[in-house]
């Protein structure tokens, strides 16, 4: 999908991929693949090996697999030296940012001096691609719909045009939830190629990456299990299958997904004989599958995902710092999930002298607030504030260090998430301590930070701040507002048991005993398979028994599925 490949949309575990700075005539051949799809779009070639290997790097570059997709096209100008559309290719797959813009020019005017006498609807992709390829995606964006939207209104029948145009303009959502602009045409584009092209992997890509953060992801959890079936080969597909299934509470199910998504990235990887840094989507995988076993309660099994991602990490680089502290993150962000404090203090990571500023301050600041929240559970309120304080001095000079090299982890994200923890802790604190307006006004700013974060930037390591928000607002009494917090956490999150413990706790708050009793039994269906020995369990069953035994299923609300 062309919005995603042309901006950062995940922060990279490695910064790098195979074959980045190889030129595109120079790359390896890959094979031809199954179980990547079956789009294909009609090109002026004699060379029926070079068709066949411009429509998979097409596929691919649906998937949302570009660094491949690229290989793809190279192959396809090889087997054809006169093949325009192989150039088209190769000029979009090369990303974003000025460390591509000679690779994307030359790539996208050999295409333009190649496309004399091909056909109409050729020329008129490689047109609009030179608006991307000449003035990056955001100065040429105008330029590249008009063209586009050309092409749709000359050729109507051509799925793969609205798609493309689809794909670039589905530009994700604002923080306050309004969709970016474009996102209602692209969406209502991408309805119709559902309705003429229910086969198409790459239209149901596009369908579920729109939805993942909409208000109603559950609308694209259709094609979210299509693409299972359509691109079963395709990792970067089904990661987004397994975020969307994640989102809408089928949290069984996306752990599934997710492990497909590592075990093709590894056959991949093993056919290839790359290390495991060049793996496409895995990476990222195995941090949602620590967040889908956390929201299941497998305390356990999410302690062996992230520390099998570090693992995966120490075997390929132990000397990089970006993959060591997002590897040592989502162990500590287990730790912190279910209250182990002193686990996620102790957590060691050394990094190398050379480490960036950026590295070493998301690590020291991970550090600060899990010592933090262990001094404020056990009532060090003097050591919790010296924590607080620490915080608050790190972000400043890290919001004025410049990012030295565009792959590498943003001072400036980190600074975000580092005054995130600062203010979720001292709120926590505040509220402790009695001083409830305070905790207020500190935990609806750690709110705001939460929304502003960047995509692109390190995820945040503090407890989500509505939850937090939420028990301050139990402890002074305001209940009706803390039941309006946990009840959204519900909405967003139907699969979390951690977001449906807390709206039982705060109905039991209320004297809801009947609402109370419902909650803790979906609490207890999303967490059917969780590790026994967790205190949630013990008081969910021992409430439910005490009100007179109401079953877990019967209590279960429609759209939970976990």
């Amino acid at each position: 999908m062309l919005a995603r490949h042309l901006r950062a949309e995940e922060p990279s575990i490695f910064p790098s991929t195979p074959w980045d700075d190889v030129p595109d005539l120079e790359l390896p051949t890959p094979p031809l693949r199954e179980g990547l799809g079956r789009a294909h779009l009609k090109v002026s070639t004699e060379v029926p090996l070079a068709q066949a290997y411009f429509d998979q790097g097409l596929r691919l570059l649906h998937l949302g697999w570009g660094a491949e997709a690229r290989r793809s096209f190279a192959e396809a100008a090889r087997l054809d030296p006169r093949l325009a559309m192989a150039h088209w290719g190769l000029a979009l797959t090369r990303g974003a940012g000025a460390r591509y813009a000679v690779a994307r020019a030359e790539a996208i005017h050999k295409a333009l001096g190649l496309s004399q006498g091909v056909t109409d609807v050729e020329q008129r992709y490689i047109v609009a691609a030179t608006f991307l390829a000449d003035k990056g995606p955001a100065n040429g964006r105008h330029g590249f719909v008009r063209e586009m939207e050309a092409l749709v209104d000359r050729f109507p029948e051509d799925a793969e045009a609205r798609l493309l145009l689809a794909g670039f303009l589905s530009d994700g959502y604002e923080t306050d939830g309004r969709p970016s602009a474009g996102q209602p045409y692209a969406q209502a584009l991408l309805r119709e190629l559902l309705r003429t092209h229910p086969h198409h992997e790459g239209v149901h890509h596009a369908w579920v990456q729109v939805m993942v953060e909409s208000g109603r992801p559950e609308a694209a959890l259709e094609s979210a299990r299509r693409l299972r079936l359509l691109a079963p080969r395709a990792g970067t597909a089904l990661l987004g299958s397994g975020r969307l299934l994640l989102r809408t509470g089928h949290t069984r199910e996306a752990r599934e997904v997710l492990e497909a998504v590592v075990a093709a990235d590894d056959a991949w990887l093993s056919q290839e004989s790359l290390p495991e840094s060049a793996a496409p989507a895995a990476g990222l995988a195995l941090r949602l599958l620590v967040q889908a076993c956390a929201d299941a309660g497998r305390y356990g099994e999410a302690q062996s995902w992230a520390r099998r991602l570090r693992h995966r990490v120490e075997q390929v680089s132990p000397h990089l710092g970006q993959a060591l502290v997002f590897a040592a993150g989502a162990l500590s962000s287990v730790h912190l999930r279910f209250g182990f404090w002193r686990a996620a203090a102790d957590l060691r990571v050394e990094l190398a002298p050379e480490a960036s500023v950026a590295e070493r301050g998301l690590l020291t600041g991970m550090a600060a607030y899990a010592r933090g929240l262990r001094a404020l559970e056990a009532g060090k309120w003097v050591e919790a504030e010296r924590v607080c304080d620490e915080l608050d001095a790190m972000h400043p000079p890290l919001s004025e260090e410049r990012k030295a090299d565009p792959r590498m982890l943003c001072p400036r994200d980190v600074a975000r998430v580092v005054e995130l923890a600062a203010c979720e802790l001292r709120g926590a604190l505040e509220a402790r301590q009695g001083d409830f307006a305070r905790a207020e006004a500190s935990l609806i700013r750690a709110m705001r930070l939460e929304r502003r974060l960047r995509a692109a930037g390190p995820s945040a390591f503090s407890r989500p701040a509505r939850e937090t928000l939420a028990r301050s607002r139990v402890r002074a009494g305001r209940e009706d507002k803390a039941l309006e917090l946990a009840e959204s956490l519900v909405k967003e999150r139907p699969g979390s048991g951690h977001a449906w413990f807390l709206l039982a706790e705060v109905h039991v708050s209320l004297g809801a005993y009947a609402e109370a009793a419902s909650a803790f039994a979906s609490f207890l269906a999303c967490w059917r398979d969780a590790d026994p020995q967790l205190p949630e369990l013990r008081r969910a069953r021992a409430f439910i028994l005490g009100r007179g035994g109401v079953s877990e299923d019967a209590a279960l609300p429609a759209n939970v599925a976990c």
